[in-house]
């Protein structure tokens, strides 16, 4: 099979796993604060890559290092930003404006002149802020706090995306991945002294869920979306990623009943849509 396509099929799985973070995180946010839980999911992460390292050869370890630490602080103030968000709004929105990564990669794109200028991009963007607006605001009058906290996290998913994009292709995937999560939970273990501790039954409650997002949506995931990108440009990922937004919303109401209000509906199509034109 190309390995154009293998690389795509792995965004492709890769969005379904992401698409089914959203429910879970915010479960484990309400019970144990966004630092815990960054810090103990790429903690856990971490200790299970390094199991899986005496496995594997030791060559150009070293090498893996600076990248690692700058895709290890990006993913730490994108999930960071993330879960603090979901604190304050519900899994589907924060699923949605994380979506606005995709178009916040074109602009910088075009911002370095890889992308020229155009009327698509300008009407992506319009309609971007058009959808935002109706997810963020409450009977038109409120600003929703936890949207604008996700949209900040959003800019920081958007430079994963794009360093993903310059590092994966050569580097060590299994190292780069594992400096990936170091990175993000000694980021997160900084932030304890100004966060109340989790009891322990607290813990015990998310010991699923973190597990889950620990495995399957951090080292599973990620390495999909190292392997994927070697093979797929920043603009085919972008393309692929509008999957995950639609995947998280169905999730959210199968799994916790979130319901979706007009509002809400007309803010998703519109966000996707601006999706969609940028990524045409």
């Amino acid at each position: 099979m190309n390995k154009k396509v293998v690389g795509q099929l792995s965004l492709v799985a890769l969005t379904f796993l992401w698409g089914t973070t959203f429910s879970f995180i915010k479960i484990v946010v309400r019970t144990i604060g966004f630092v815990y839980y960054v810090a103990l999911r790429y903690g856990l992460a971490t200790f299970l890559l390094t199991l899986i390292a005496f496995f594997n050869k030791k060559e150009n370890l070293i090498s893996q290092l600076k990248p690692g630490f700058i895709l290890g602080i990006l993913y730490f103030f994108g999930i960071s930003l993330q879960g603090l968000g979901m604190e304050y709004t519900t899994a589907s929105n924060a699923a949605f404006i994380t979506g606005l990564s995709v178009v916040i990669v074109y602009a910088i794109e075009v911002f370095l002149r890889r992308e020229k200028l155009s009327f698509k991009l300008a009407l992506a963007v319009a309609l971007s802020v058009f959808g935002l607006y109706f997810l963020s605001f409450s009977n038109f009058m409120m600003l929703n706090f936890g949207d604008i906290i996700v949209l900040a996290g959003a800019f920081f998913w958007a430079l994963q995306i794009i360093a993903v994009g310059r590092y994966s292709r050569n580097s060590n995937i299994f190292y780069l991945l594992t400096f990936e999560s170091f990175f993000t939970a000694i980021s997160a273990t900084l932030l304890f002294p100004l966060v109340e501790v989790p009891s322990i039954d607290s813990l015990i409650k998310v010991v699923f869920p973190l597990v889950y997002l620990s495995f399957f949506c951090t080292i599973i995931a990620n390495a999909l979306q190292l392997f994927g990108q070697k093979f797929v440009s920043n603009t085919e990922a972008a393309i692929i990623y509008l999957f995950e937004p639609v995947t998280a919303m169905l999730f959210s109401y199968i799994t916790i009943g979130e319901q979706i209000g007009t509002n809400q509906i007309i803010g998703a199509i519109s966000i996707m849509l601006a999706m969609a034109i940028s990524s045409i």
